[in-house]
């Protein structure tokens, strides 16, 4: 079986029941797009690949309980707080992300709800093609090829959707959060 076409959901049901292999999957997929994260805000290429592998390493240790809805979105977040911390620390060192992991995602913040409340409406102001092709990649961890042939588009035209739905939120909610 090929792990490359499982949802993030499958493969995350798989980790749980601790599948290595379709772990690997989970590391291959996200990883890039969390050093890539936490590069922008270190500017330090050794402390963001440490904290990425903070990350990586603090999911399979809670991976049986572990409730992750969506999972990009708790990986960025984790991500997110482990960069924070590491500005926080006079050290510069990551605390374990084994607590922050275990923190249920479904009891936002008042502050995050609002956050999440205005994201939503600048999602809904999206074209009605971008906004679903963001929904799929974004809510439901579908690849670009999955993506295209569900909606019938080229995996290019994908991409651009993606690409145009990222850089209008990033303009209409800069001065928001230092994270987008």
């Amino acid at each position: 079986m090929s792990y490359s076409v499982l949802e993030d959901n499958e493969l995350f049901n798989r980790v749980r029941l601790s599948d290595a292999k379709a772990f690997d999957e989970i590391y291959l997929r996200y990883w890039r797009k969390l050093y890539a994260l936490a590069f922008y805000h270190l500017k330090d290429s050794e402390a963001a690949e440490d904290i990425v592998q903070e990350v990586f390493t603090s999911l399979w240790a809670a991976r049986e309980r572990s409730d992750i809805k969506y999972l990009y979105t708790y990986l960025a977040t984790a991500t997110k707080y482990a960069v924070f911390h590491h500005f926080a620390q006079p050290s510069n060192s990551t605390a374990s992300l084994e607590e922050l992991l275990s923190l249920p995602v479904e009891q936002p913040s008042a502050e995050s709800r609002l956050l999440q409340d205005e994201i939503n409406r600048e999602i809904n102001r999206l074209p009605e093609k971008c906004r679903l092709v963001f929904h799929y990649s974004r809510e439901e961890g579908l690849g670009n090829k999955n993506i295209s042939e569900k909606l019938n588009i080229s995996t290019k035209a994908v991409e651009k959707h993606i690409t145009r739905a990222l850089r209008q939120l990033r303009v209409q909610l800069k001065h928001m959060v230092w994270f987008l």
